[in-house]
């Protein structure tokens, strides 16, 4: 057994100890991704998507450009600086950012407007 043959089965066995609490999830600019996403640190979506996304600790980063339509999403932490339709709960903190478009119902106990966001909907402070 060759050298390089030991050290790739030692990375692979490193690999899958990695604890998946730590992992950021990242939906990349794809055409459409529809369904129901549960995380619990951190994700990131730079694309079209459509559906349900959901996390009792963790943040959602909606990234400038990005499309979230028939939203239901119940997060800790949002930061949207896309386009969202749909509605939003987050327990701890709710961030529009300056290119945030969002339509719909939202709840949080924190929630910022930056100079910039649209929000056309409902709001309530829970």
């Amino acid at each position: 057994m060759s050298s390089q043959a030991v050290s790739r089965s030692e990375e692979s066995l490193q690999r899958t100890s990695t604890p998946k609490d730590n992992w950021l999830g990242f939906v990349g600019d794809v055409l459409k991704f529809t369904g129901e996403v549960r995380f619990k640190s951190m994700l990131r979506i730079d694309g079209n998507f459509s559906g349900n996304v959901s996390s009792t600790d963790g943040t959602l980063i909606v990234s400038n450009g990005a499309q979230i339509t028939e939203a239901i999403i119940d997060v800790a932490v949002a930061k949207i600086n896309g386009v969202v339709e749909g509605n939003i709960k987050a327990s701890k903190e709710l961030v529009l950012g300056p290119t945030a478009s969002v339509t719909g119902t939202v709840s949080a106990p924190a929630l910022t407007v930056q100079e910039g966001a649209r929000f056309n909907g409902n709001c309530r402070r829970t």
